[in-house]
């Protein structure tokens, strides 16, 4: 019997770790040429629905709001991966500290 099966916390926590680096990594099939076109065309329809002219000072302001709207989305996502990798990790530490104290009595 291999250790994971023997501590199912461990599988876990490997688990967790591994289903967040296989999301983060579908993120990356269009590639950045793809992506920006698709971009600069869905906030090219948002603006024109909010009411701005293409072309207008409105419009300009709208798609760089959006880019930035996109831009804190993408912080936001990196930063829930950041804090899901560092809980994983500390869940492993704490794992293995319950498995030597338990070894220990």
């Amino acid at each position: 019997m291999n250790k994971s099966a023997k501590n199912p916390g461990v599988f876990n926590a490997f688990l967790i770790g591994s289903i967040t680096v296989v999301a983060l990594s579908l993120t990356g099939c269009m590639s950045a040429e793809e992506r920006r076109y698709v971009n600069l065309q869905q906030d090219g329809r948002t603006c024109t629905d909010f009411g701005a002219g293409y072309g207008s000072r409105a419009h300009a302001q709208c798609m760089l709001s959006q880019q930035q709207r996109r831009d804190q989305k993408q912080l936001l996502n990196m930063e829930q991966a950041r804090i899901s990798s560092e809980t994983a990790r500390n869940n492993l530490e704490v794992l293995k500290l319950m498995e030597e104290r338990r070894k220990r009595h």
